[in-house]
């Protein structure tokens, strides 16, 4: 059985987003992530940081009813998560944590490797917010290449055209 404990409200593109632990133990622990987005959105990840490790990109799925979440297995840590829509116009959240999303963690056997919410390491945000950044620059790239591919073919067919245009006066 699962119950929500907190929620966060992101604001911008983003409405809630939740995160629930399902099980934990000294190894890995079960978590359920999911965010609400407003406006239309091809695909969603969630970038998961913590510390010196590197980013965790995982891709979200549509769940048709205004949100996008996964449940995966994860090492039990309060990561920092920024959700990112993916596509036309794509926006990334602030940074959260996973119990400022209402996981419950630590409730394991064993020790568990939790921070709290004024000890995030300025190191682990850095690179949560360098990973988005070239992922966004990335799509830019994408988006460059195909749009300047569109402009090529419209002025070799303005070429193609003048010249057929300069051959028919000629005619004449």
């Amino acid at each position: 059985m699962r119950s929500l404990v907190a929620a966060v409200i992101l604001g911008g593109t983003f409405g809630t987003a939740t995160a629930t632990v399902e099980s934990i133990d000294d190894e890995v622990m079960v978590v359920e992530i999911e965010v609400e987005v407003l406006d239309s959105a091809e695909s969603v990840v969630a970038h998961l940081s913590f510390e010196r490790e590197p980013v965790l990109t995982l891709p979200l799925l549509d769940r048709e009813d205004g949100t996008f979440g996964i449940r995966t297995e994860l090492e039990p840590r309060n990561y920092l998560v920024i959700f990112e829509t993916v596509g036309e116009g794509g926006e990334s959240s602030q940074p959260v944590s996973l119990a400022q999303m209402g996981a419950v963690l630590g409730s394991g056997g064993g020790p568990t490797t939790t921070i709290g919410d004024d000890e995030l390491s300025e190191d682990s945000e850095r690179m949560l917010w360098l990973a988005v950044a070239f992922g966004a620059a990335s799509l830019s790239v994408i988006a460059f290449w195909v749009l300047g591919s569109r402009g090529d073919k419209t002025s070799d067919e303005d070429e193609d055209a003048a010249a057929g245009d300069t051959s028919s006066a000629e005619e004449e």
